[in-house]
């Protein structure tokens, strides 16, 4: 009887550890797909808030300026000022990944009254055709000047 016992507490420890690992594999595995997620929903909201820009202004694009402009993709590409779809009502806050740079025209924060957030490491661009990029700034990125999801959120 009191070497079932002792199986009983062995079980169970293996039981609880298994719980425990388990719960730390499956929540760091729910945050790597969270991330890319959440930055390819923030793509299509800002494509779609470009779209309505441009079809609400003859094909205009919302920009910084024509100076503000980054490489992706080895192209050079305009950055999109987020401060503009804002005050059109085309998105309602300005991206959680969207960063604030220093200096002026090379953030999409820098011509209206919006911020873009210090902790952050995105610059949505947009290409002659319409078509959103990004780029993520920062030694935390897989990659810079490369489109898409780069390892890192916000």
């Amino acid at each position: 009887m009191k070497w079932l016992k002792s199986w009983r507490s062995i079980i169970l420890a293996i039981i609880v550890v298994g719980l425990v690992a388990g719960g730390w594999y499956f929540a760091g595995q729910s945050l790597n797909t969270a991330y890319p997620q959440a930055y390819s929903d923030w793509k299509d909201k800002v494509q779609s808030a470009a779209d309505g820009y441009r079809e609400a202004h003859d094909g205009a694009l919302p920009l910084v300026s024509d100076a503000a402009q980054v490489i992706v993709d080895g192209d050079t590409q305009h950055i999109i000022d987020i401060c503009t779809l804002l005050d059109a009502k085309l998105i309602l806050l300005p991206p959680d990944n969207c960063a604030a740079i220093a200096g002026g025209d090379n953030d999409n924060c820098d011509s209206g009254n919006c911020s873009c957030h210090d902790s952050a490491h995105y610059i949505w661009t947009v290409d002659a055709d319409g078509n959103v990029h990004s780029t993520c700034i920062g030694d935390s990125c897989d990659v810079n000047e490369i489109d898409g999801y780069q390892g890192v959120w916000p």
